[in-house]
């Protein structure tokens, strides 16, 4: 058994499931939690469920979500003008990273939305987490738009589902993403956790971190610190173009920034796919 309950999730009393929508199977709790939010639920909104059977990640991707691990989604209301949006996926990231590490898990954030582990044996990182933020701007979905600084930045976020999928009391090979390193809490501590604790800790972390997301340059600071990606030559597919550089350090909104080489200057991005290169898959010279 997981643990989780309505019961026992209410009895949190954290801000961020003043109302708990609790399944045992779901097709996907960010669908449902989209659902609720366009029906008009209320900030702090938490669907939790034990099983997802159609779990997908950025880009569509299907995640195995087998029974074991912590699959939520939050309806979040901010009071924040959209052009703040791209902020929100960094700061999740920030306050689901301070929760693992709280147990002992030395997760490492990987731009724009992943928890890796990484080690001198697996530089690219096995998954741990996948975190995923879908914003609507006064019913108009900011994801449609273009982000970035100025970006629609008269509109007011009108809602934010926010996705937090963390591998917990599972083994590697319970998860069905064979084309993906991943790792599991279990796997990493020798041992499952209470995921009424887990969600305790990430609920009180995520309300932590969001409160100070007016200031981002502190949540910035944080994101440096924890992070696994600046420093590195990575690869970002974005609009069907590739950009291959140095990753070397996030903006004041949180898009990364890529020195690509040689001489070809700087680039800003705010969404893409990005692959964390090792030496010899990638052919451009030193800084």
């Amino acid at each position: 058994m997981s643990g989780l309950s309505k019961e026992a999730v209410e009895a949190l009393g954290s801000p961020l499931a003043a109302r708990v929508d609790f399944h045992e199977e779901i097709g996907s709790t960010q669908e449902r939690a989209r659902e609720l939010a366009h029906g008009g639920a209320p900030h702090g909104t938490l669907v939790l469920s034990e099983v997802q059977k159609g779990g997908r990640g950025r880009l569509g991707r299907r995640w195995g979500s087998p029974r074991g691990g912590l699959w939520m989604s939050l309806v979040l209301r901010p009071e924040l003008p959209a052009r703040f949006a791209p902020r929100i996926t960094q700061t999740a990231a920030v306050g689901v990273a301070k929760a693992l590490w709280s147990f002992g898990v030395e997760a490492r954030i990987k731009w724009p939305n992943d928890l890796l582990i990484t080690g001198p044996d697996d530089s690219a990182g096995r998954k741990i987490c996948g975190i995923l933020a879908e914003s609507s701007a006064e019913n108009a979905p900011v994801a449609a738009k273009r982000v970035g600084p100025g970006a629609n930045a008269e509109r007011a976020i009108d809602f934010v589902v926010l996705g937090v999928g963390i591998n917990a009391n599972l083994d590697p090979e319970d998860l069905d993403v064979p084309d993906r390193e991943v790792a599991t809490l279990r796997s990493e501590l020798g041992h499952s956790l209470d995921l009424v604790e887990l969600l305790d800790a990430v609920l009180q972390n995520l309300d932590s971190e969001l409160d100070r997301i007016r200031d981002f340059g502190t949540v910035l600071d944080d994101w440096r610190a924890l992070n696994c990606t600046l420093g590195r030559f990575v690869r970002v597919t974005r609009f069907g173009e590739t950009v291959e550089g140095w990753a070397v350090d996030l903006t004041g909104e949180g898009g990364l920034l890529i020195e690509r080489s040689p001489g070809r200057g700087l680039v800003e991005v705010f969404e893409g796919e990005v692959e964390h290169l090792r030496q010899g898959e990638y052919g451009g010279g030193g800084r």
